[in-house]
């Protein structure tokens, strides 16, 4: 604010916004807009209520902040007053005397056999376990002494927070009181009801805090007995059921899937095998050639050349064969999917979830169910890539074609254009860049998803890298990752190359 504040007459403005107390936030804002000293007067009830204080006012991120910040502190406070940091110490300090006693009982019995050998050596462990017992009791004993200027720390820490919340509080008000005055639905005044809400939260996490942080006194009150190991078997026992029950009710459908699928990789692995490896290093090079450059077709000649030298060129036909099928399938689906997102809104708010589920599960997760209705093999590697390739190229050619100037849209309508017509001769060719964009993002998805199937024996580069893996190769599994890693340069230079012809 400038330092004509004071001329200005903000009252009925700052009483409107403040609701009680506007004569002191009158003075206070006029302090804080022209960069007074006594804009650096406390806020008294905000460094007595604190977060609550924030909560009333509808300063919900100061309220987040410095109340998870005093759970904390809090929580520190009474875990280490009652003894949290050193109660394993002395517990392990309680068993290891216990079987001390006990070993010195055996000794004592044993003497009274007349076993003195034995008897002494049930005496010497005795008293090792004794002295061993008496380490960990002195380590607890520094970590009670240390426990207490922690404590100190932590309480100096809380005092410290309230008192940047004193001097804070009024200059975070000021700043949501120029936000109200741009929009009126932002939080204003004294709310008591939002207090009591934010309240009950505060109550819920301190004690769901406290018991999660274990402290010895509340934790065996507040512990709940629950067999989670009888509840998770039974869980997964009603899935077993679930999945077995899905799998032998449509297995005449995943057979042909399987039998499709299955036919169309071994075909391209036939059509990759049967030429000499020669006339596809010649072919790939001269299409790098064609799409990116000399560069790329010098890098891509050497790359092929290391495939075949390596001895890793057969396995990473096969893995081009298992990229290439479930890439193909993967833009087949994944592009049309991504033109009806773009065209229908509708269509992408129901879509729009499960690309945020099949983008976001781990990869691993996808083996799982695909095991269950196809087994193990190239077909389920192929389909758990396609799912997990799949979003990218979906996402990117619905934003393609939502980002179309709407008056490019309008002027082909008016020009006579079908709607059929505006979508492939107008619209398609302005998101291209961007569906260029996806399918790149999808094949090298594809590629490392490719290498994880090898799990469940999708064969290929990915089976060394296993074994790499298992056997600690670190040689094997350099030279391995080195050959993933030129497949993958290679395709994104190709790829790359065509979009930017296509641009």
């Amino acid at each position: 604010m400038t330092r004509s504040y004071r001329e200005q007459d903000w009252s009925s403005s700052i009483a409107e916004f403040t609701g009680v107390n506007s004569s002191y936030y009158q003075g206070k804002f006029a302090d804080l807009f022209e960069g007074s000293r006594a804009r650096l007067r406390p806020n008294w009830a905000a460094a007595i209520v604190g977060p609550l204080w924030a909560a009333s006012r509808g300063l919900f991120g100061a309220f987040l902040v410095a109340g998870l910040v005093e759970i904390a502190l809090v929580i520190g406070i009474v875990f280490l007053s009652t003894g949290g940091l050193s109660v394993d110490n002395m517990s392990r300090a309680q068993s290891l005397e216990k079987l001390s006693e006990a070993r010195l009982t055996q000794a004592n019995d044993e003497r009274q056999k007349g076993n003195e050998a034995a008897a002494n050596q049930m005496q010497e462990l005795s008293k090792s376990l004794a002295q061993s017992a008496a380490n960990e009791r002195a380590v607890a004993n520094d970590k009670a002494r240390a426990a207490t200027m922690l404590i100190v720390s932590t309480i100096a820490g809380l005092l410290g927070l309230r008192a940047i919340f004193a001097v804070a509080g009024d200059w975070l008000y000021s700043r949501q009181y120029m936000r109200w005055r741009r929009d009126r639905a932002t939080p204003s005044r004294r709310s008591y009801q939002r207090v009591v809400a934010c309240g009950l939260l505060l109550v819920i996490i301190y004690v769901v805090a406290l018991f999660g942080a274990k402290v010895p006194q509340l934790a065996s009150t507040l512990a709940i007995q629950t067999n989670t190991s009888e509840l998770a078997g039974i869980t997964a026992t009603a899935l077993d059921r679930f999945f077995t029950s899905i799998t032998q009710s449509g297995r005449s459908i995943f057979d042909a899937i399987t039998g499709s699928i299955s036919a169309l990789v071994a075909s391209v692995e036939s059509l990759l095998e049967g030429l000499p490896w020669i006339c596809t290093i010649l072919v790939v090079v001269f299409a790098a050639w064609l799409l990116a450059g000399s560069g790329t077709a010098a890098f891509t000649g050497a790359g092929l050349v290391y495939l075949a030298l390596f001895g890793f060129w057969q396995k990473s036909m096969v893995t081009i064969a298992l990229l290439g099928t479930a890439a193909v399938l993967a833009l087949s689906i994944g592009i049309p999917l991504g033109i009806l997102c773009g065209k229908s809104p509708r269509a992408y708010r129901i879509f729009r979830p499960m690309l945020d589920l099949m983008q976001t599960m781990p990869a691993f997760i996808y083996l799982v169910p695909i095991i269950a209705f196809f087994g193990i093999g190239k077909t389920p590697g192929v389909l758990a890539t396609i799912i997990f390739g799949m979003p990218p190229v979906a996402r990117l050619t619905a934003l393609g074609l939502q980002q179309v100037p709407l008056s490019i849209r309008e002027a082909a309508v008016a020009f006579g254009a079908t709607p059929w017509q505006s979508l492939v001769k107008v619209e398609l060719p302005l998101a291209m860049p961007s569906i260029m964009a996806g399918i790149n993002q999808t094949i090298l998805m594809c590629l490392s998803m490719v290498v994880i199937a090898s799990l469940i024996g999708a064969g290929g580069l990915g089976e060394d890298v296993l074994q790499a893996l298992q056997f600690a190769s670190v040689g094997q599994g350099f030279l391995v990752g080195a050959a993933v890693l030129i497949c993958a340069i290679i395709l994104d230079r190709l790829i790359q190359g065509k979009r930017s012809n296509n641009q």
